[in-house]
């Protein structure tokens, strides 16, 4: 069965940029952003997409187009026709360096996790990192889902006109803060009604990959991002025009030195890893659909730039209004479903704004979910057969639906806290062990976008950089007529990121997060 490809470059950055533009600039980049000292994180953000986060994701497209398969097939023949065989005992290496930072936490499940990535990776090679980031991706989108759903409960709330129901016309904006936070309690403490949610944003993942990469994603992303960004400009402009809205400008674009700290790094670069979607197999499968005539170097720089643009034009939506009503910025993961409502609340028209405003999130969110389960699903239909015949994509976006469904029953019942799994929390404090903080919803979080993902990001960049010398692969970075006509100098720039910086910079990350380097 022949494969798809994407019919148009614009086509390709727009459902790439779906991708990578979803919650984790428009829910997540903000409150994060906020309690990371505003501008100064920022810039940093910025700089970590610059010079790791741009270099990786070029790499994985790379990895996807050169061989055409999926990601676990990918990175497995990737190492057979690179020149250095011994890059996976670097793998066992880096698995080792793990192990002995979770024991350091007291995470006794994951240092036998780790200890069997030591025999897996000396085994089966980088095809095992394929495995770990399909995993990586699907387990990302049990919880992703979670959020997804409280979106969709948002809408209905906003349209109508119930996130403020209960509190007078003379409320101030603290007032109506605090009720929608309670709001917002209520809601995620019942599970119920979180599930309710999370299975018709499931429902509408599972839907926007049927139709398959042209019918389906392709065609989705060129009507839902163009609507994406016309909504963010629509909501900026009247957050924009609101009293004192200047001052959470200024929160959001100017750097303090006070504020630079090695956390604050860290931060940035987990979030540029979760933004831009690295590590988790979707760049990858994305670009095994790429025709060798579309340039790689510019469809990248298009999705980072879109992606960065994006998460700005999400804090200038929040935090002008935020800061105009007189809201904390840090306020958390419950930001826009907590402070927000009080800004709606104080504008004209305000549930026709809110309504607008989560209509637009669910837009990023669905498009980045989509992403998420067609990397299963493409794992799916390449690798499970019956006799000689391939599973369908029908089958494999149903294998994904499920599996997803059934892993998100963990964080729909466990986002308030542990009451409803206080088994599983007692397995956790012994599997995690100081990671085990906060709910499953939590845990899950913190170690995929501050573990798993830096961990696949850095394996990659070790792939293309070293067990396939970077010298030999930049050419693939271009298109078929581009030679002669494009810079050499960036491909040796890229060359050196991808070979030095990124994974210089990921191990220090790293060895700062395990506490073994004080940075």
């Amino acid at each position: 069965m022949a494969r798809e490809n994407w019919t148009s470059s614009i086509g390709f950055i727009l459902a790439s940029a779906g991708s990578a533009i979803g919650l984790g600039n428009i829910w997540k980049f903000p409150y994060v952003a906020g309690e990371n000292g505003g501008g100064t994180f920022v810039l940093m953000y910025v700089l970590c997409v610059l010079l790791i986060g741009l270099p990786v994701m070029c790499s994985e497209m790379l990895i996807g187009r050169q061989m055409r398969r999926n990601v676990i097939n990918a990175m497995g023949k990737m190492e057979q026709v690179g020149e250095h065989a011994w890059v996976r005992y670097v793998l066992c290496g880096l698995m080792v360096g793990l192990a002995a930072a979770f024991a350091s936490m007291h995470a006794w499940g994951l240092v036998l996790a780790a200890l069997l990535g030591v025999w897996w990776f000396a085994k089966k090679g980088f095809s095992a990192l394929g495995w770990i980031c399909t995993a990586v991706a699907l387990a990302i989108l049990s919880y992703y889902a979670v959020v997804g759903g409280w979106i969709v409960q948002y809408i209905w709330l906003s349209a109508t006109n119930s996130l403020s129901a209960g509190v007078s016309e003379t409320a101030t904006a603290m007032e109506v803060s605090k009720a929608a936070g309670t709001l917002f309690g209520d809601y995620i403490s019942d599970p119920w009604r979180v599930l309710v949610g999370f299975l018709i944003f499931m429902g509408l993942t599972a839907a926007v990959i049927f139709g398959g990469i042209r019918d389906g994603i392709e065609r989705i992303s060129k009507i839902l991002m163009p609507a994406l960004f016309v909504l963010l400009l629509v909501v900026i402009v009247r957050s924009l025009t609101l009293p004192g809205a200047w001052e959470g400008v200024v929160f959001l674009l100017k750097p303090t030195a006070e504020a630079l700290k090695p956390q604050v790094i860290l931060m940035a670069l987990g979030q540029c890893f979760f933004s831009l979607s690295l590590g988790m197999a979707i760049t990858v499968t994305y670009g095994s659909y790429l025709p060798k005539k579309q340039n790689i170097l510019k469809a990248a720089g298009w999705v980072a730039v879109l992606d960065t643009f994006a998460a700005l034009l999400a804090g200038l939506a929040i935090f002008p209004a935020v800061f105009a009503v007189g809201l904390d910025p840090t306020g958390g993961p419950g930001l826009i479903f907590g402070a927000l409502p009080a800004t709606f609340n104080a504008m004209w028209g305000g549930p026709i704004w809110a309504t607008c405003f989560f209509a637009m999130l669910l837009i990023a969110a669905v498009t980045s979910s989509a992403s998420l389960l067609e990397c299963g699903a493409t794992v799916f239909i390449e690798r499970f057969r019956k006799g000689h015949q391939r599973c369908s994509r029908k089958q494999a976006v149903l294998i994904g639906f499920i599996g997803c469904t059934v892993m998100g029953l963990l964080s729909v019942f466990s986002t308030a806290d542990w009451s409803h799994l206080e088994p599983l929390h007692k397995g956790c404090t012994w599997v995690m062990g100081k990671l085990a903080m906060g709910s499953w919803f939590d845990l899950l979080d913190n170690f995929a976008s501050n573990w798993c993902l830096p961990f696949t990001a850095l394996a990659t960049a070790l792939l293309v950089g070293w067990a396939w010398d970077p010298r030999k692969a930049a050419p693939g970075l271009l298109a078929e007529d581009d030679a002669g006509r494009f810079p050499t100098w960036i491909l040796t720039a890229w060359a050196f990121f991808i070979r030095w910086l990124a994974p210089i910079g990921i191990v220090l990350v790293f060895l700062n997060l395990a506490g073994f380097i004080k940075l």
